[in-house]
């Protein structure tokens, strides 16, 4: 996509957003129903987040540019994994290898989904083997909204949140809910939640053939696949979770949740190696138990969280038999958080320990086939992570407030690092001012360290520098920000080329620009637009753009949400853009993306108190393009949905 289209973009997110400005404010009807900037002023009125300080407060009031998709936008969209419901968040990139159920890489501003933290109510959910999270199968089944911090997070939330953190927060389910849809590619989906707000449950099944026509794709002279028909894709899920939220002895309210799912997949591979034979299966359990005792000035907080996953790869053709991966992690948390009237302290202790373990067949897929076969064999590695953190605030003056935190964390064998960060927000009237500067670092994972033939024992964990800056302006009738953001890190982990053995070879910086704006309900519709420009993304060692960061990307949305009206309906219209860099300066060749644009849309009619039909649409311009690499992207989908919310 050329800087003409997105430029031309920028002009219609700005002429929006000033005729937005220009109208006459009505009283909001419904909540915000797109991804809501904590850049605003004004934005502390629709609720408060726990993730961006640790700590429960108004949405505006962190330094840290955080980004919130509540429970209402999820809905709206039909949003059924977690990947799903980040699609538009300005700043995060995603990149998918098919539809539901394929594997979804990610990131935050030029981060990769390795430096991106994911979280569940808190707790790291991260995979300590890969490091990274399967968003595309993660059900947002019983969850409340998702919290985005978009800047470097170690101090509080130590390895791998150089990028920023993603936290998915459950609740509770009130009521009965039941869905059922069906669609595009042979996918139907079924969801059950029932609770009264202390007890509850909730209740997935998902399967879809995915099988879809591509055209022929040309990425140089010498390299071009034809078209054709991307079969044995299929997704296959079941999910559940199971919560409560009751009081106990001695003023303390307990939380605990326990999830399971269970996934099946085709894995087709791409277009210049393709299977109709290899597949991948995942099961996950997990379980947190959480007790707060909330005082006048202090709320006490102490978690015990475990997880455990088996990832199966099968492909009795190239692969010999089957393969898995098991990994486990559990984690023991204590958190203070005291507040006064001008200050805050929050500090707490993490105690987390992960394992992994690696079972090959008899000869591993990494062993030429016409190697002599070996026995088969396992091998098991574990690291353990000990942290404490501590962040303190305070408001010198009424229209200012300042922080500052440092972690202290060993994570055996690697060693220990040290993490601070400061902070602080101004505001003058309707304008805010927030800025944060902080080191944030990441620590190599099992795979990294210890997967047969493809590893190095001597990583040295990665570390950056992060800063950003935010200026918002809160009108009567819309509000917009701008933001400016950079990292700069060294002993960046990467894959050799050739070996594909994983080496600190790159010293690489980012940095760009977001811009965002979003108007108050008018007449009952609501607008926002928002433009991330990347400008910066170079590895500093070879001058080289680094792989999928696109250069420039958008979003605008119009969303009537339902207030006295029977109708909802909304429109969403994305970019990814691209100035050539990646493919002039990237290489491998594998590293390449397409650029493109997608309308998505959906009307929803309210026939009964309880009771929503929903049409969705995604891609409506049935876009031909491959987010990945020789690995082409589903073209148009057309969803049908009853639901009792």
């Amino acid at each position: 996509m050329s800087h003409f289209i997105l430029g031309r973009f920028a002009l219609v997110t700005v002429f929006t957003a000033v005729a937005a400005s220009g109208g006459s404010a009505q009283r909001a009807v419904a909540a915000n129903p797109s991804p809501s900037p904590t850049a605003s002023a004004g934005f502390e009125q629709i609720g408060r987040v726990v993730t961006s300080d640790r700590r429960s407060e108004p949405l505006g009031n962190s330094s840290r540019p955080t980004f919130v998709v509540n429970r209402a936008q999820i809905d709206a969209y039909g949003a059924r994994t977690v990947a799903d419901a980040l699609v538009g968040v300005p700043g995060v990139e995603l990149f998918a290898y098919g539809p539901f159920g394929a594997e979804v890489d990610y990131g935050i501003r030029g981060s990769t989904s390795e430096q991106t933290l994911v979280l569940v109510d808190g707790i790291p959910v991260t995979d300590p083997t890969t490091g990274a999270v399967q968003l595309g199968q993660f059900s947002t089944i019983g969850v409340d909204r998702i919290e985005i911090v978009e800047s470097g997070s170690s101090t509080l939330y130590g390895t791998s949140a150089a990028g920023g953190v993603i936290n998915i927060i459950t609740r509770v389910p009130r009521g009965t809910y039941l869905e059922a849809s069906a669609g595009s590619f042979a996918d139907r989906d079924v969801r059950v939640g029932a609770g009264d707000g202390r007890i509850g449950f909730s209740f997935e099944r998902h399967v879809a053939t995915d099988a879809y026509p591509y055209p022929a794709l040309a990425y140089s002279p010498a390299i071009s696949f034809p078209a054709g028909v991307r079969n044995f894709a299929y997704g296959d899920e079941s999910a559940g979770r199971f919560s409560l939220d009751l009081p106990a002895l001695g003023g303390f309210t307990v939380r605990a949740r326990a999830d399971a799912s269970a996934a099946q997949n085709g894995v087709p591979g791409s277009l210049d190696f393709p299977s109709t034979t290899a597949s991948q299966g995942t099961s996950t359990e997990s379980a947190l138990v959480e007790l707060e005792r909330v005082s006048r000035a202090s709320t006490f907080t102490v978690s015990a969280a475990g997880s455990q996953t088996r990832l199966s790869y099968y492909d009795p053709i190239d692969n010999f038999g089957q393969s898995d991966v098991y990994s486990g992690r559990s984690q023991i948390s204590l958190k203070d958080v005291v507040v006064g009237t001008r200050d805050e302290l929050v500090a707490g202790i993490d105690l987390a320990r992960e394992s992994g373990v690696f079972s090959f067949p008899t000869t591993p897929n990494f062993v030429a086939p016409s190697a002599p076969p070996i026995p088969a064999f396992s091998l098991g590695q574990a690291e353990s992570q000990s942290a404490a953190y501590v962040q303190a605030g305070d408001t010198p003056l009424s229209f200012a407030h300042l922080t500052a935190g440092v972690r202290a964390e060993n994570d055996a064998p690697q060693g220990s690092v040290l993490a601070p960060s400061f902070g602080g927000t101004l505001r003058s009237g309707s304008v805010r001012f927030a800025g944060d500067v902080g080191e944030s670092f990441r620590v190599p994972t099992l795979q990294d360290l210890y997967y047969p033939g493809f590893s190095n024992p001597h990583l040295l964990p990665e570390k950056a520098q992060t800063a950003d800056v935010t200026v918002a302006y809160d009108s009567p009738s819309a509000t917009f920000s701008a933001g400016w953001f950079d990292r700069n890190g060294s002993n960046f982990i990467v894959l050799d080329p050739v070996t594909f053995v994983p080496e600190n070879a790159q010293r690489a910086a980012s940095a760009g620009v977001i811009l965002t704006a979003s108007s108050k309900p008018f007449a009952g519709l609501v607008a926002e637009a928002s433009f991330t420009d990347l400008y910066l993304a170079q590895n500093l060692v070879t001058g080289a753009r680094l792989p999928r960061n696109p250069a420039g990307s958008a979003t605008f949305s119009l969303t009537h949400p339902f207030a006295q009206e029977r109708f909802a309906y909304g429109l969403r219209w994305g970019i990814v853009g691209s100035d050539g860099d990646d493919k002039a300066n990237v290489n491998p060749l594998g590293s390449e993306y397409d650029a493109y644009d997608s309308l998505d849309a959906f009307v929803r009619y309210k026939f009964a108190r309880d009771a929503i039909v929903s049409l969705r649409g995604f891609n409506l311009g049935n876009e031909a393009y491959a987010p990945v690499f020789a690995y082409p992207a589903a073209g148009r989908r057309i969803y049908v949905e009853f639901s009792t919310r």
